[in-house]
């Protein structure tokens, strides 16, 4: 908690802030990020500020599309039976919405397939395709998948069935033997553009397919009903928001807000979606992504599939209504997984782990990567969650900042039963002997270097400089995302007149500022130490909207806080305040049982650990049931000073 991790980005020329403000008529604030992005002509600014379509690219530059649109449009018009072969997770969701609805224009005969998470797997699955050929299947299109497919290809191929590949995930040494693969990264490919998503590889098929791949001479000509799925998938599988994608997710989040199909209206309904509220890459992120992985997460995804299909308003509301209860079980298994998860990362097995592999049995295996994601949170390094089902073990893993965990993994690939993903995400399946051989070669691995966490400010800026018309100058730079950062503010010291804690648990802190601008922390309970001493803070916030009772206030979102340089004594608030968040974090670990492990994580002795939970208790802040310590819900704030143990911890240092 002190600003030796703020990374002020460089402040851009003057002159180049006020050309760019006078002749785009923009503020100086959004003038001056946008030239930190690099955008410092009035061009290019233009250009990032209004995306375009001349910043989309010919379709026909990926490698085999003359081969795909060709075979296409065969089957489509002589009636072959075609089969879009997806994915569970949102990006592949939309991905086959996206394919299928644009075959359908075409008037093919073409049927969806999602492979369920559980039976077939990630990827081509070699007993379905089987299934699927018996069915009649003549071609089969991969989405968001096939790249590491070989033996369902091979054996599709063998039949007489031409698969079509689809995919934008990393590519394996050798590619399958199909009849022809569209991906941005192919050995041969010379497409100028290499982070579209699954869907993003989709739309760009279908936008050949619609437009029999002539080049297209303004937005009119594309098929722009797609968008909003090309949005929700690109957004969700946090690909970067610049190049064509920044166009396709800008246009698609204004077809959401302004002509939403049936689907996505209900959706935004049941997820609490106010009318009054804008669409942004924060709605998809927080509130329909979530939503619609959970359906792939626990069971079936063409719930989610059916839905964005979907014409009718009133079976859009039923399968939506059925969604909002799938989420809310899904939320309950993760809090019971990452409970289990974590009591073994923080086991004395896994203390020297660089790599955190933790494994378990009869984990729900669909919530694996987003247990791993807040592993990953937690402890600040890449994390592998594994659950052994019917003798293998399989997951998810999540990197830390920019580590290419998916080239790191990599070198172990003969270990693995199978293998995907990309830098930041991956999933495999491996045997429990080869599991063994594995943690020993990551324990006898050299040490790596992780990247320390930083928080990027842009500028920073006086409360003073605050005004409704503040978020309306950050919204021109919409969508944010992986690429597009939202810009975030340092503000030194400002005048706060009234701090306090919230949330059952005292876990989030709301600041009110001179001008009455809230500014809120949510889930750190170590910030909470502002309440006893708000003046000297410093902090880092990103700027948003409020929302309550009809009225929209603009509100700061606390990133990072710095607490004022204080005397000996008084510092000792920060070791405080680290511990009740380590507690608040960890009430399902028996903290009498591990005092000792404990305390070398947080770099203490055990006997000021012990006094610190004794000071807690005294103040009526926590409890400890069999040796649990357990955070006291609406606990009275107290300052420590009033505590009889914390004058005697400080008469003894």
């Amino acid at each position: 908690m002190s600003q030796n991790n703020w990374r002020l980005l460089p402040q851009p020329a003057e002159k180049t802030v006020r050309q760019l403000a006078s002749q785009l008529n923009i503020s100086p604030l959004t003038a001056t990020i946008v030239a930190q992005k690099g955008y410092t002509t009035p061009e290019a600014a233009f250009g990032y500020l209004q995306p375009s379509i001349d910043q989309l690219h010919d379709p026909m530059q990926l490698h085999d599309m003359d081969k795909v649109l060709e075979r296409l449009m065969t089957a489509a018009f002589e009636g072959e039976k075609i089969v879009v072969y997806g994915d569970y997770d949102l990006d592949g969701v939309t991905s086959t919405a996206v394919m299928v609805e644009a075959l359908q224009v075409l008037g093919a005969d073409v049927t969806a397939y999602i492979p369920n998470r559980f039976q077939d797997g990630y990827g081509p699955n070699l007993a379905a395709y089987q299934r699927l050929i018996e069915d009649g299947a003549q071609v089969i299109v991969t989405v968001d998948n096939g790249v590491s497919g070989h033996e369902a290809v091979a054996y599709a191929m063998s039949q007489g069935v031409d698969v079509i590949i689809t995919d934008h995930h990393e590519l394996a040494p050798t590619l399958p033997a199909a009849y022809a693969i569209i991906h941005p990264r192919h050995p041969e490919s010379t497409y100028p553009f290499q982070d579209l998503s699954g869907v993003g590889v989709a739309f760009k098929v279908a936008q050949a397919l619609l437009t029999d791949g002539a080049p297209v001479e303004d937005k009119s000509e594309l098929p722009t009903e797609l968008l909003d799925l090309v949005a929700l998938g690109e957004i969700a599988d946090m690909v970067s928001l610049t190049d064509e994608n920044r166009t396709l997710v800008s246009w698609g989040l204004k077809q959401m807000a302004e002509t939403p199909r049936p689907g996505v209206a209900a959706l935004l309904k049941s997820a609490g979606q106010l009318p009054e509220q804008p669409i942004i890459s924060e709605t998809v992120s927080f509130k329909m992504a979530p939503r619609l992985n959970a359906v792939g997460r626990l069971g079936d995804a063409k719930l989610a599939l059916d839905l964005l299909l979907t014409q009718s308003p009133d079976a859009a509301t039923d399968m939506a209504t059925q969604i909002e209860a799938i989420n809310a079980q899904r939320q309950a298994i993760v809090e019971e997984v990452f409970g289990a998860a974590k009591q073994l990362a923080l086991s004395a097995t896994h203390a020297n782990d660089q790599v955190l592999v933790v494994a378990g049995e009869n984990w729900h295996q669909g919530i694996l990567g987003i247990v791993a994601s807040r592993l990953v949170e937690l402890l600040h390094k890449p994390v592998i969650v594994l659950s052994q089902i019917d003798g293998t073990y399989k997951g998810s893993g999540r990197t830390f900042g920019d580590f290419d965990l998916y080239a790191f993994m990599g070198q172990y690939r003969e270990l693995y039963t199978t293998f995907g993903g990309h830098a930041s995400a991956l999933g495999l399946a491996i045997s429990p002997d080869k599991l063994t051989v594995l943690r020993t070669q990551l324990a006898e691995m050299a040490p790596i270097v992780l990247p320390e966490k930083a928080v990027t400010v842009n500028m920073m800026l006086p409360v003073a400089q605050l005004a409704p018309t503040t978020y309306d100058d950050i919204q021109l730079m919409e969508p944010f995302g992986t690429g597009n950062p939202q810009p975030a503010f340092g503000f030194e010291t400002p005048q706060i007149e009234k701090a306090m804690a919230m949330g059952s648990t005292q876990q989030h802190v709301k600041l009110t500022l001179t001008n009455q601008i809230e500014a809120v922390g949510f889930n750190h309970p170590d910030w909470t130490a502002i309440v006893a001493q708000p003046q000297g803070v410093s902090f880092v916030a990103t700027v948003g909207l409020n929302y309550f009772r009809g009225q929209a206030r603009l509100q700061l979102l606390l990133a990072d806080v710095s607490l004022p340089d204080m005397p000996e004594n008084d510092a000792h608030k920060q070791f405080f305040a680290q511990v009740y968040k380590f507690i608040y974090a960890h009430q399902d670990l028996n903290f009498g049982q591990n005092l000792d492990k404990i305390a070398k994580q947080l770099q203490l002795t055990p006997k000021d650990l012990n006094i610190m939970i004794q000071v807690f208790i005294e103040l009526g802040f926590v409890k400890i049931e069999a040796g649990y310590v357990k955070i006291i819900p609406n606990a009275t704030q107290k300052s420590l000073t009033t505590s009889v143990t914390y004058q005697k911890f400080l008469a003894n240092r």
